[in-house]
């Protein structure tokens, strides 16, 4: 079992923790099936996940009816792919047979690969039914739970340099051409004033972040302070991104000082995956 972990991330700004027997994110619903149920032979769990990520089925159940093999339930649980529509069932990602004992049990599925690139708005499933035809003679029921690595990253960034009064630096690429993803983008700056090219500390210069995606357009914009200025708001970018696409992100940053220059560090870039 993975424990609570915490990633701090300039100065604590950005933090993460989650805790999970498989990923670092999970999600989980109830299911029944049988006598006495809406279901009478078979049910279905529909779960969202950000694009591009390895989700694995936990699945635990068990039956009611008196002990016994002779009135156990076989019974076989899927784990479906997303599909072209959120009401279609998709390909099949894994499979177990099993049988439903009066004590639980726990089965767990991996998908193959890096995950569907079909993300949030197209949901896996995971599917328990009876092996046999027509309802089983007792009840099954139980917990399935959908798990992935929800884990937030740090993207890699490089110093800005100089950015003279009224200047603007445009196209600052924000990770590389294969994306962001789903999830949540948080972009933060630190900065220093400079007088004819000497630092001389902290500032009291407002800077503009302008998000842009792929296709070149503004998606999130923010003004602020540096981080380690004395004034506020601070400058903090945070940007949900909706939907999976291929291609380079960037970053505008422009000084709306009248008066000064400034030399900007690299940004605070994290990214954490999730649907919204």
């Amino acid at each position: 079992m993975k424990k609570a972990t915490t990633i701090f991330v300039s100065l604590a700004l950005f933090a993460f923790a989650s805790v999970s027997t498989v990923f670092a994110s999970n999600i989980s619903k109830t299911f029944e099936f049988g006598p006495g149920t809406q279901y009478s032979s078979s049910v279905f769990r529909t779960f969202p996940v950000p694009c591009g990520r390895q989700v694995a089925a936990v699945v635990k159940f068990t039956r009611l009816g008196p002990v016994g093999l002779n009135n156990d339930i076989p019974i076989i649980i899927e784990l479906r792919e997303p599909d072209t529509a959120p009401n279609q069932e998709g390909p099949i990602a894994g499979t177990k047979n099993d049988f439903a004992l009066t004590t639980e049990k726990t089965v767990t599925i991996f998908s193959i690969g890096g995950g569907s690139a079909r993300g949030c708005s197209l949901p896996w499933r995971v599917r328990v039914r009876h092996a046999n035809a027509g309802s089983p003679a007792y009840k099954v029921s139980g917990t399935a739970r959908l798990d992935y690595d929800g884990t937030g990253t740090s993207i890699p960034s490089s110093p800005i340099g100089s950015l003279f009064k009224g200047a603007i630096k445009p196209n600052v690429p924000l990770g590389d051409i294969t994306g962001l993803k789903q999830g949540t983008i948080s972009v933060a700056g630190t900065w220093s004033h400079e007088i004819f090219g000497a630092d001389v500390g902290l500032n009291y210069i407002q800077l503009r972040f302008q998000l842009s995606d792929p296709s070149g357009r503004v998606v999130q914009t923010a003004e602020g302070y540096s981080l380690g200025g004395p004034l506020t708001p601070r400058l903090s970018l945070v940007y949900q991104v909706p939907t999976c696409v291929t291609g380079q992100w960037k970053l505008t940053i422009t000084n709306l000082s009248t008066k000064d220059d400034v030399k900007i560090d690299a940004p605070s870039i994290f990214f954490t995956p999730g649907c919204p």
